[in-house]
């Protein structure tokens, strides 16, 4: 493996596979195959505006890039954008009157308004599109630079 990799760290991969080479290199293939769901599911939904998708890929993405070892990433960006759509999401069911409408409304404001009131402000604030595709071609740049490592790393 190369000494010197930018954005992945394989080192919770094996320690879980507890160094089982062969284990190590299905989960990069399989997190491989993921990439295209994660990057142009969540370029497409932006386009679109389905808040919904954004927020269940990002969710989804989150645990499959730390896993990788791209924590930042996962860990702050990934759930920062799964926030922020699921307050557009809020922003978009607020005015409904339909009672499904409503209890996803109900159900979207108290999971955003379970976290510290500082994430709560920021979220608010930064629920925008500018930050939304920053982050989303943040993403989709990291992860095409990874997928480049994990290629040099396992000579594909």
């Amino acid at each position: 493996m190369p000494h010197k990799q930018k954005h992945i760290d394989l080192s919770y991969l094996t320690s879980i596979a507890d160094n089982d080479q062969n284990l190590i290199k299905e989960l990069v293939d399989i997190f491989l195959e993921q990439l295209p769901e994660f990057t142009d599911g969540l370029s497409t939904a932006y386009e679109r505006h389905d808040w919904s998708t954004i927020a269940s890929l990002s969710h989804k993405a989150k645990s499959s890039v730390v896993s990788m070892g791209m924590e930042e990433l996962g860990n702050i960006d990934l759930k920062n954008l799964e926030l922020l759509a699921k307050q557009r999401k809020c922003e978009e069911l607020a005015n409904h009157q339909d009672e499904k409408a409503k209890k996803e409304y109900t159900s979207l404001d108290a999971n955003l308004k379970s976290y510290p009131p500082e994430k709560q402000i920021w979220v608010i604030q930064n629920a925008n599109d500018a930050t939304m595709k920053e982050i989303i071609d943040k993403f989709v740049k990291i992860c095409e630079q990874a997928r480049e490592e994990l290629h040099q790393t396992f000579g594909k």
